[in-house]
């Protein structure tokens, strides 16, 4: 079986446990259009070609500038989708399921599925992608889970029993992605110009430099500091600034999301929403407990329930599922603190390598996040990291006793028994 992630921050696909597609949802409109990250590579440099929204509108209204094959945004939506089926390598036959943003309406739904028959995509069910991450998390009986995608965020109302079940959606158009990066490359450039006189956003070339390293540093990889550099008529420019700059340029944004959030309760952040600089910081000050989600959260509560879901012929939108409040087996003994030359220090939500006294010279050389199925290591751009003695090259799931070593430096993941 085949699951479909599809929100316009990021179409995923996957199968048997491993994902075939991982790309935002965005287009370049040219001769033939261009898709995913491709086309996020050129955003700045051809702005009025790039097209970012068919996934969130889904619906009849006219893309400008269109190409013969594309007039409005369902039919970026469909050639998009296309593009997906024939990368993943999906048969006409396969079984899929697909997940959706919470926002979505019964309208949207239903051209989605008419554009599926189109592409000759077998679609089983459509799940509530905050129904489908909640299912496979051990989450309270009442919680929220926020989720931010390209042009917006959503705090959807979950409630947790038998079965895992929307209540309840709230939208927040202004808290997404593409206007907190707006925020943070004006933030970057400024660093430019106050150190090197030099204003990237004066040049495309320049600008889609410094949004492609924000992009990276920020949204996929979570660096506490940032290192961005301008190549400019043959010299590099480089500027370093702390997450916490972005963090304060977002701060009106992040206060719309607060306020539809509401009084202090359990939240569940999906990986795109833990990501953003000083959001978790900001939640955690005003009394709010979080659970952080896998990066596969969806896809696993899927999985499990796929024979429930198989056993409707007629295609509905899911909002329920069953909850697995075993989804992970908890641990008999926890890790709690990291090792290193006779000091532990705790491992807390987030824990980045130079958080250790005797590891201060690492930098972001590695991050250590705790999600609703444990800990998980993560490594950074530049400096290797060995993880029982091999490498680390993605985002690992660790356990007591593991040795990290990084450099000269090593680490035990260890359980403090203490009070």
């Amino acid at each position: 079986m085949w699951v479909l992630e599809l929100s316009d921050a990021e179409v995923a696909v996957s199968r048997d446990g491993g994902v075939h597609y991982r790309e935002p949802g965005v287009a370049l409109l040219e001769r033939e259009p261009v898709f995913g990250d491709a086309a996020l590579a050129s955003a700045r440099l051809r702005p009025r070609q790039f097209q970012s929204q068919y996934f969130s509108r889904m619906n009849a209204e006219p893309v400008v500038p269109g190409i013969p094959e594309v007039s409005n945004q369902a039919d970026l939506a469909y050639l998009h989708l296309l593009h997906v089926k024939s990368s993943a390598s999906i048969g006409d036959d396969d079984e899929l399921f697909v997940a959706v943003p919470s926002g979505s309406t019964q309208e949207q739904l239903g051209l989605l599925l008419g554009i599926a028959r189109e592409a000759k995509l077998n679609i089983r069910a459509v799940i509530d992608s905050a129904v489908a991450a909640a299912s496979s998390a051990r989450l309270p009986e009442r919680c929220k889970l926020i989720d931010v995608l390209l042009h917006g965020a959503t705090v959807v109302n979950l409630s947790i029993a038998e079965n895992a079940r929307r209540e309840s959606v709230q939208e927040v158009p202004d808290a997404g992605l593409m206007q907190l990066l707006e925020g943070w490359v004006d933030t970057v450039a400024d660093r430019f110009v106050g150190e090197t006189r030099l204003d990237p956003l004066r040049i495309a070339e320049t600008e889609q430099q410094v949004f492609d390293q924000v992009c990276a540093q920020v949204l996929n990889n979570g660096e506490l500091e940032l290192s961005v550099a301008v190549e400019h008529r043959g010299s590099e420019r480089r500027v370093r600034l702390p997450a916490s700059a972005l963090a304060e340029k977002s701060g009106q944004r992040y206060d719309l999301l607060v306020r539809r959030i509401g009084a202090a309760t359990t939240l569940a952040l999906t990986h795109r929403a833990s990501r953003l600089p000083g959001l978790a910081q900001r939640l955690r000050a005003l009394g709010h407990r979080l659970i952080l989600l896998d990066a596969n959260a969806a896809r696993d509560g899927i999985w499990e329930s796929a024979d429930i879901l198989r056993g409707d012929d007629e295609v509905a939108f899911i909002t329920s599922l069953p909850a697995a409040s075993e989804a992970v087996a908890p641990e008999e003994i926890p890790p709690t603190h990291i090792l290193c030359d006779a000091v532990a220090v705790p491992l807390g939500d987030e824990f980045h390598a130079s958080h250790h006294p005797r590891a201060a010279a690492l930098g972001n050389a590695f991050r250590i996040v705790r999600r609703a199925s444990g800990h998980y290591l993560a490594p950074g751009a530049e400096t290797e990291v060995l993880l029982n003695e091999h490498a680390l090259a993605d985002e690992t799931r660790i356990a007591l006793g593991d040795s990290i070593r990084c450099r000269q430096q090593e680490f035990t993941i260890v359980h403090f028994a203490g009070d």
